[in-house]
């Protein structure tokens, strides 16, 4: 005969398991944005250059979005009229590094400071006293170019001076070849982008990066299409913090 309060245990014990294993596979997205809107960042690293800097600013005005630049202190400092044009276009500046040299750059916590602080120096010089409190490192926070517990000091410095260091959702990709097309940047974001509800587009606007400003528009459409809002970093929530600390994109 069937003992009943064995079987009684037995039942609940399931139904625990069912009800935990299920916690697992709730999506992130769930728990966030039930009463928000989608949110993409459009960012772009390593500038300002001349052409390639103008023109990315010329398609985000025509669509009314306010992009977020992290610039290189130095190139600020010999472009000074293109930060002051991101500046008057409403774009949101904020450092990225002085001098794009890794190997000095990363060869020591001090060094990495004493370079981000002359960056932003160079970007308050041509526009006065600013909240440059978003920043993203070379190579992203998991750089394989830093000694492991130098990187790490970095980031818990940034982290304690109630600064953010930000990484991506998605990179479209024109970085890692000089022949890379605006086409298989479209693709790229069709199929890589929209997984999550609030997204970090990581691009660059170097002198070379003709396919950035070709595939720029597609980027935007596909993310009009999905029901993103387009905001800057100097536009963030708390919420959105939060969120992008949960999927190890924001101070990890």
């Amino acid at each position: 005969m069937v003992n009943i309060k064995k079987f009684s245990r037995f039942i609940s014990f399931v139904a625990l398991f069912i009800f935990l294993n299920n916690i697992n596979y709730i999506p992130v997205s769930a728990l966030y944005t039930e009463n928000h809107m989608k949110t993409v960042y459009l960012t772009f690293d390593d500038g300002p250059s001349v052409n390639i800097t103008k023109e990315l600013i010329n398609i985000l005005n025509e669509n009314n979005i306010k992009g977020t630049f992290f610039v290189v202190g130095d190139s600020a400092n010999i472009y000074p009229y293109m930060i002051k044009s991101l500046n008057e276009s409403g774009m949101c500046i904020m450092p990225h590094c002085n001098m794009h040299d890794y190997t000095s750059l990363y060869k020591s916590e001090e060094n990495y400071f004493k370079d981000l602080d002359k960056c932003k120096s160079n970007i308050e010089s041509i526009l006065g006293k600013r909240n440059l409190n978003f920043i993203r490192l070379p190579g992203g926070a998991d750089n394989k170019v830093c000694d492991i517990n130098v990187l790490s000091k970095i980031k818990d410095r940034i982290s304690r001076n109630g600064e953010y260091y930000i990484d991506w959702t998605i990179a479209v990709g024109d970085a890692e070849s000089k022949d890379i097309s605006a086409e298989f940047i479209n693709s790229r974001i069709r199929d890589e982008g929209g997984l999550y509800d609030v997204e970090v587009v990581l691009m660059h606007d170097l002198g070379d990066k003709y396919a950035t400003v070709e595939s720029l528009q597609g980027i935007i459409d596909f993310y009009k299409e999905k029901g993103y809002r387009f905001k800057s970093l100097n536009e963030i929530e708390d919420w959105e913090i939060q969120y992008l600390k949960d999927i190890n994109v924001l101070n990890k």
